[in-house]
């Protein structure tokens, strides 16, 4: 498991190289490559596979938020956590919806940082202690008609649920879109992990209710 591999994305070249100093002093950690845009982020996530990419929220060209949806969409299994500037509930929950295992403010103590490193490389979340309990209580009291939505997929995964819907198997649907079937069960399972869903009949009927198929 160990060491665990990162990459770094951080518009501020000072930030960026303080927090890979830091890192580098823990042996468990291995920062394989810096970017200061969301572009080449993406570009070094795609060619190095990191376990594990720390994302501003903010950055040139993609920002955070997009270069998850990337990474989901094509069923890569790095790791995302978000670092961000804003203590802000609601950008904390779209980072989660969208895939992020981790929201850390930025003016954390470092211990966070490697705590998010340590749960994101065991799939497990973390919220930095000032905005967990904005955050939880936002995914508690939001309605089924505001979180099970198709607003909240993208355009391929939507493509990939009508299809599980009229009965495709991962190998058909693979054929169908042009994909590897690897990433046809990771649309799957994030589709069913932003909806909140636990079984496929679940999923059918979600999107039987969605008008994507006939009942």
């Amino acid at each position: 498991m160990y060491p665990i591999t990162l990459i770094l994305a951080e518009d501020s070249k000072l930030v960026r190289q303080g927090m890979h100093s830091l890192l580098d002093a823990n042996p468990n950690y291995q920062v394989l490559g810096e970017a200061e845009n969301g572009n080449e982020a993406l570009q070094l996530i795609e060619t190095l596979h990191p376990d594990v990419a720390i994302l501003d929220m903010v950055m040139p060209g993609l920002n955070g938020l997009e270069v998850i949806k990337h990474v989901k969409e094509n069923g890569w299994q790095t790791q995302m956590i978000v670092v961000s500037m804003h203590a802000n509930a609601t950008y904390a929950v779209r980072a989660l919806l969208g895939g992020a295992l981790s929201y850390v403010l930025k003016d954390s103590d470092f211990t966070e940082i490697e705590q998010a490193i340590e749960n994101a490389a065991h799939g497990k979340r973390y919220l930095s202690p000032l905005i967990a309990d904005d955050v939880l209580g936002m995914l508690l009291h939001a309605s089924l008609e505001n979180t099970n939505s198709l607003d909240m997929l993208s355009k391929r995964e939507i493509e990939v649920l009508q299809l599980i819907a009229e009965g495709n198997t991962n190998a058909t649907i693979a054929e169908k879109l042009l994909l590897s079937v690897r990433t046809v069960e990771a649309h799957r399972a994030h589709i069913m992990s932003k909806l909140r869903l636990t079984s496929h009949v679940d999923l059918v009927k979600f999107a039987i209710n969605q008008g994507l198929t006939v009942a």
